[in-house]
């Protein structure tokens, strides 16, 4: 049986690492794949050390949602990384509309975490 895998919606802030939250860096630290457009993936690559990579162009919003999706079906630990406040012109609106779409639910074994820039982490699914 296959472990549930899970999804961080992590937000980089404005790209310095000064400026990026503890636990952004920890979601990074946690995550078998990091998932971005690939100026993000730039940003923080010497976080990247040891894992997958999936390096994404602009408009490919989705497919890097759906890519998230996928890893974490297969029991990975995803990070979705997006500068600024992952909620705020980021990744957390396209995530969680393809995630819907495809059935999850809150309910549902794959969790969704969201590392906001200026917040803690808040958890979608207990």
């Amino acid at each position: 049986m296959t472990k549930a895998g899970k999804i961080l919606l992590v937000g980089i802030g404005p790209g310095a690492h000064e400026h990026m939250t503890a636990r952004a860096r920890q979601a990074i630290a946690e995550a078998d794949v990091v998932i971005g457009y690939s100026t993000y993936i730039k940003l923080v690559q010497d976080l990247l050390d040891g894992k997958e990579v999936i390096k994404k162009g602009m408009t490919e919003e989705l497919d890097r949602s759906i890519e998230a999706y996928e890893h974490a079906k297969q029991g990975k630990i995803v990070a979705m990384v997006s500068s600024g406040d992952i909620g705020v012109y980021g990744m957390a609106g396209p995530t969680y509309e393809l995630l819907l779409d495809s059935g999850w639910t809150p309910d549902d074994p794959i969790q969704v975490k969201w590392c906001p820039v200026v917040l803690r982490c808040r958890v979608a699914h207990p």
